[in-house]
């Protein structure tokens, strides 16, 4: 949800004061946060992955560093 910045205040008071919306949003903020971390770990483990591969690519037969 977007809100317009001159309707921001207007709209974090309607939050803050509403215990109903307050709940519903902080549902929301929660699920956005795990999706957040969920998505951070996938991308962290790819990249983990990705260079573990290129470094047994950059490695000679005899399992030394190339030059």
């Amino acid at each position: 949800m977007r809100v317009p910045a001159h309707d921001l205040d207007g709209e974090l008071h309607r939050i803050a004061s509403d215990p109903e919306t307050r709940a519903v949003f902080r549902t929301e903020l929660d699920r956005a946060m795990a999706e957040h971390v969920a998505k951070e770990a996938e991308m962290t483990a790819f990249a983990e992955a990705a260079a573990e591969a290129l470094q047994v690519l950059v490695r000679l037969p005899t399992r030394e560093p190339a030059a």
